[in-house]
C-alpha cells in the first residue's frame, strides 16, 4: 500500500487497530457508536435548484503540497531522511506560478480559493519572520481578492516549523510537546494580525484526527510513531492548540470566522431490512462515523441536537462554523480498501448523510473543505467512477441536504492541480493535471474541470450533467 494514500485515507491503520483515545482524547476509547438513523431511500429531484447567490464554489490546496522550495519544516526533515517514496523537488512550483495557477481557478468561475500559509517559511527560527515569505503570502491573498474571489485560510496543514521537533525538557517534540499549543496560538493571533485585513475565513489545523492518526498511530507520516499514548496526548494538544488559536485570531479580528476541518470517515451498513434483490445505489443504510468527529468536536461546540440553537448562558464556543472533509464511507468489510486509493469505498449519498448530522448536532453553517477522488491517471477507476461522475453526485446530495434546511457556506473541491500526495506524485487529484516528465510542468485541464466549470458558473447542476451522471459512475 503506498504511503500517500494511507495519509490522505488517514485512518486505515487505526480502524484496524482500533481507534484508541478517541478524538476527544480520552484514553481507552475504542471505535464510536455509530450514530443512529435511516437514510432512505434517495432523493434526486433536487440536484436542478440552484445553489444561494452567496455560494462559496471553491477549491482546496495546501502551501507544502504545490509550492516546492520547502527547506525549514518538520516535512522537509522527513524527506531527507529519505522517509518518503518520492523526493518533492520543485511540486508544481505554486510559489512561483501562483497567478497562473489563481487564473486557472477564476477561470472555472471560483468564488473562493483555499491556501495554508506555511508556518515553516514565514517564521523558520524561533521569533525571526521572514520577510520575503510574508510579502509573498500578502501577494498570494491579494492575487486571491483582485480576481474576486475570497481567501480561506489554513493556518496549519500538516507541516510546521522544523524548530519545534527540537526536543523540550520533557524530551517531547512537535505535538506531544506542551509548547506547541501556545506556540501555535502565537502564531494564530500574529497571522490574524498581518493578514487579517484581507481574510476572514479561517481554518486552524487541517484534518488533525488524520494527522495524530498517521504519524503517531500507524507511523508513516513525521514524526513516525506507532504509540496510542502519544497519539492520545497529540490530539489533547491539538484541541487546546485549536481552542486558544481561536481566541488568538478573535483577538486580532473580533468579526473572523474560525473553525477547524477533521475528515470524516463516514460509516455505512447496508439495512437488513430493505427488501432483497435492490441494487446498492437504492439501498437504504444505516450510517454514522467510524472516526468520533462528534466527541472531537463537541470540545468547541455543544451539540444542539436536543435545542433551538443558539449559545446558552456562559458557554464558550471555539466554531463559528463547521468544517470537514468527506471523501467516502466504508462498510465493515470495505476498511481495507481505504488503504488503495485506486479503491476508496465512494458514497456519494454520504455527504447527505454527514451534512444532516453534523447540522442537526451543532445548529451552526457548515463548510464542505476537501472532497475529491485520486486516480493513477486522468482515466476512470477500475470499477468506472470518474472524477465528472463523483463532483456531479455529491453536489446532488449536499443540494439534497441544502434542500432540507442544511445552511451550507460553500464547497472546497480537492484540488486545482494534480499535486504531492505527502510522499508520491503518483494520486492524482486535480481539475488540472501535470506532466512530471514535463520540465515545464504545464497544466492541462481534465475532463472534471469542464463539468465543475458547468456547475459554478451556472450555480446549479446542469441537466444535461445529472442526465449523464446523476446515480451513474461514467
Amino acid at each position: 500500500m503506498r504511503f500517500a494514500s494511507w495519509v490522505r485515507s488517514g485512518v486505515a491503520l487505526g480502524l484496524m487497530a482500533t481507534w484508541l483515545a478517541g478524538c476527544g482524547s480520552v484514553a481507552g476509547r475504542v471505535l464510536a457508536p455509530l450514530l443512529a438513523g435511516r437514510a432512505g431511500v434517495r432523493t434526486l429531484s433536487t440536484g436542478a435548484e440552484p445553489f444561494p447567490n452567496d455560494f462559496l464554489w471553491g477549491v482546496a490546496t495546501s502551501g507544502f503540497q504545490t509550492e516546492g522550495g520547502d527547506q525549514t519544516s518538520n516535512w522537509a526533515a522527513w524527506a531527507r531522511a529519505g522517509k518518503v517514496s518520492q523526493p518533492i523537488g520543485p511540486a508544481i512550483d505554486h510559489w512561483r506560478r501562483y497567478e497562473e495557477d489563481l487564473d486557472l481557478a477564476v477561470g472555472l468561475g471560483l468564488k473562493a480559493y483555499r491556501l495554508s500559509l506555511e508556518w515553516a517559511r514565514l517564521e523558520p527560527e524561533p521569533g525571526r519572520f521572514d520577510p520575503e515569505a510574508v510579502k509573498h503570502y500578502h501577494d498570494v491573498i491579494a492575487a486571491v481578492r483582485a480576481r474576486g474571489m475570497t481567501p480561506i485560510v489554513t493556518l496549519v496543514h500538516f507541516t510546521y516549523p522544523a524548530w519545534l521537533d527540537t526536543p523540550d525538557p520533557k524530551g517531547r517534540t512537535g505535538w506531544e510537546a506542551d509548547r506547541m499549543a501556545p506556540e501555535f496560538a502565537r502564531f494564530a493571533g500574529w497571522a490574524a494580525a498581518e493578514y487579517g485585513a484581507s481574510v476572514r475565513w479561517w481554518l486552524t489545523i487541517n484534518e488533525p484526527n488524520t494527522y495524530a492518526m498517521v504519524g503517531y498511530l500507524a507511523g508513516l507520516m513525521p514524526p513516525g510513531k506507532v504509540n496510542p499514548f502519544a497519539y492520545s496526548t497529540v490530539m489533547a494538544n491539538i484541541s487546546r492548540a485549536h481552542k486558544l488559536g481561536y481566541e488568538a485570531v478573535h483577538a486580532a479580528d473580533a468579526d473572523a470566522m474560525v473553525s477547524i476541518n477533521p475528515i470524516v470517515i463516514h460509516s455505512r451498513t447496508t439495512d437488513p431490512n430493505y427488501p432483497a434483490g435492490q441494487g446498492e445505489a437504492e439501498t437504504p443504510v444505516r450510517s454514522g462515523f467510524y472516526v468520533d468527529v462528534p466527541s472531537f468536536l463537541d470540545q468547541f461546540s455543544s451539540p444542539r441536537s436536543q435545542g433551538a440553537g443558539g449559545d446558552r448562558p456562559g458557554e464558550k464556543r471555539f466554531l463559528d462554523y463547521v468544517a470537514f472533509n468527506y471523501f467516502y464511507a466504508v462498510k465493515a468489510n470495505e476498511v481495507p480498501l481505504i488503504g488503495n486509493y485506486a479503491k476508496w469505498p465512494i458514497y456519494p449519498e454520504g455527504l447527505y448523510e454527514v451534512a444532516k448530522k453534523l447540522h442537526t448536532r451543532y445548529r451552526l453553517p457548515l463548510m464542505v473543505t476537501e472532497n475529491g477522488m485520486p486516480t493513477p491517471s486522468d482515466n476512470p477507476r477500475p470499477d468506472g467512477w470518474t472524477r465528472e461522475a463523483y463532483i456531479v453526485n455529491h453536489l446532488l446530495h449536499l443540494r439534497r441536504a441544502m434542500a432540507e434546511g442544511v445552511p451550507v457556506l460553500g464547497y472546497m473541491h480537492w484540488t486545482l492541480v494534480d499535486n504531492y500526495e505527502w510522499g508520491s506524485y503518483e494520486p492524482k487529484f486535480g481539475l488540472y493535471g501535470v506532466d512530471r516528465r514535463d520540465p515545464e510542468l504545464r497544466r492541462f485541464p481534465t475532463a472534471s474541470a469542464a463539468v465543475y466549470q458547468a456547475i459554478v458558473k451556472g450555480n446549479r447542476l446542469p441537466a444535461h450533467l445529472l442526465e449523464r451522471y446523476g446515480g451513474k459512475r461514467r
